[in-house]
């Protein structure tokens, strides 16, 4: 069995959230969930430390896609770049959530998608993507906002990447590396 709006509802009931409920169609499982939670570093446009969660119960309940609309706003064409770059860098290294940007008016927005299929979803697994995603948000605020407000990357570490990678390699790979970097030294 599926979740339906009503057992997400009784779930945010039993845990304490406060929420707003909307369904198109009342005889329907389908629906969405509108809460909202504080964060620590994050600023809306507004300059308050919130954000909202929309939880949307698609596919008769078999799919759960949580949203969090209206992040951030990048409507400069030479800034969407460095957002772009910074949103799949960000993404790559959390692997749960990811940016979505809407080319028609600019709004960016973090979605999962938690496909349920025939299982009811926990108290447990909406904490956990709800804690995630709000780390993720406070987390990449400020490189995510320099992107998208002023075009800015943020510094990358390279040096420390390279160190990590050399040194996951077997020393006889390390030296083969080395003779390779000598090689095209001289060479170029």
């Amino acid at each position: 069995m599926a979740t339906t709006l009503k057992e997400l509802e009784a779930l945010f009931q039993s845990i304490g959230w406060k929420y707003e409920s909307r369904q198109d169609n009342p005889d329907s499982v389908e629906g969405y969930l509108f809460s909202s939670f504080p964060t620590k570093t994050y600023r809306d446009a507004d300059g308050d430390s919130v954000v909202t969660f929309v939880f949307n119960v698609q596919e008769k309940g078999e799919l759960i896609k949580i949203v969090v609309p209206r992040l951030y706003s990048c409507v400069n064409p030479h800034f969407r770049r460095a957002f772009f770059e910074v949103a799949i860098r960000k993404t790559f290294e959390k692997k749960l959530c990811f940016y979505d940007y809407d080319h028609r008016d600019g709004e960016i927005r973090m979605l999962v998608d938690l496909p349920l299929e025939d299982t009811q979803i926990t108290e447990r697994q909406v904490k956990r993507v709800l804690r995630a995603m709000l780390m993720h948000i406070d987390g990449n605020d400020e490189a995510v906002r320099a992107a998208v407000e002023q075009g800015e990357l943020p510094f990358i570490d390279y040096k420390a990447d390279l160190t990590h990678e050399i040194s996951s390699l077997s020393p006889d790979q390390q030296l083969e590396l080395l003779v390779e970097i000598k090689r095209r030294n001289r060479a170029g």
